[in-house]
């Protein structure tokens, strides 16, 4: 078989439709809003993310799929202005709420989606675009693509590598299997089927995770897995005390694997 006969939208889609997790509806984020945005403060994936992005001041950023502002609030002090488009009108709302905070002012909320009209949303083109943990869709190529075009400097994707924030030790422990789904490499692939040579650089998060309470670490592992049983929530329970422990005011959770990130990047022709 040669490279070029390989398909890799549709082994994209193969893969996506054997996940063992279900793409959540702009509903399930809404809920998630305020702990999600919290619990980003401060993240040290931010920090390695902002290393590695190269920005003027002078330039504008499009973050898509931007929740509540995890890199669209600390980047707005670096650049001139900030598009943030996410389809969670609550994730939106949050953002606001935390850049009115921070003093962010030049910092645009747009609620749509990968699937709608850009132009008709009225998205101008931008220096850079950015997609962080962003790009669970069903036409792969045609996202990429579409930011492609959105960016006249660069473009900076980060996309899952294996199980990315999901606990391969959680599905075991309720006797479930655990299928990925398609990592970055898929994304690699399909941008160089599109002519884009793009770098690939790793994020490797800390094993730990702090959380307000125990059922905020609780409700971040139901998050992870779909149509619970009452068996399965018992034992979801058993596995997250295990590995929980009062710091102050705080909880920690301790998980084997760490989380893992691609940031693919390139230079767009613009």
């Amino acid at each position: 078989m040669r490279y070029q006969d390989i398909d890799w939208d549709t082994m994209w889609l193969e893969s996506r439709a054997r996940k063992s997790w279900k793409k959540k509806k702009s509903s399930d984020w809404d809920k998630r809003a305020a702990g999600f945005a919290e619990r980003n403060l401060d993240s040290p994936f931010v920090a390695q993310f902002l290393a590695h992005l190269e920005v003027e001041p002078e330039w504008s950023v499009l973050d898509v799929g931007s929740g509540p502002g995890t890199l669209a609030i600390p980047l707005a002090g670096q650049v001139r202005r900030v598009t943030a488009l996410d389809y969670s009108a609550s994730m939106l709302a949050e953002l606001e709420k935390q850049a009115k905070a921070a003093g962010r002012d030049n910092i645009t909320t747009v609620q749509g989606s990968w699937t709608d009209d850009w132009q008709t949303l009225a998205i101008p083109r931008h220096e850079v675009a950015i997609a962080s943990r962003s790009l669970s869709v069903d036409d792969l190529k045609g996202a990429l693509r579409k930011l492609n075009d959105w960016a006249g400097k660069a473009v900076y994707v980060v996309d899952r590598v294996g199980a990315g924030p999901f606990d391969p030790d959680l599905f075991r422990a309720i006797g479930r299997t655990f299928e990925p789904g398609p990592d970055y490499i898929f994304t690699v692939n399909i941008l160089y089927s599109l002519g884009i040579h793009a770098r690939v650089d790793f994020l490797t998060l800390d094993s730990t995770r702090t959380y307000s309470s125990r059922e905020e670490a609780l409700q971040s592992y139901r998050w992870m897995v779909d149509d619970l049983t009452a068996d399965e929530e018992k034992l979801l329970t058993a596995y997250v005390d295990a590995r929980l422990s009062r710091i102050g005011e705080r909880w920690q959770l301790a998980r084997q694997t760490p989380p893992r990130w691609a940031l693919i990047w390139w230079r767009t022709p613009g």
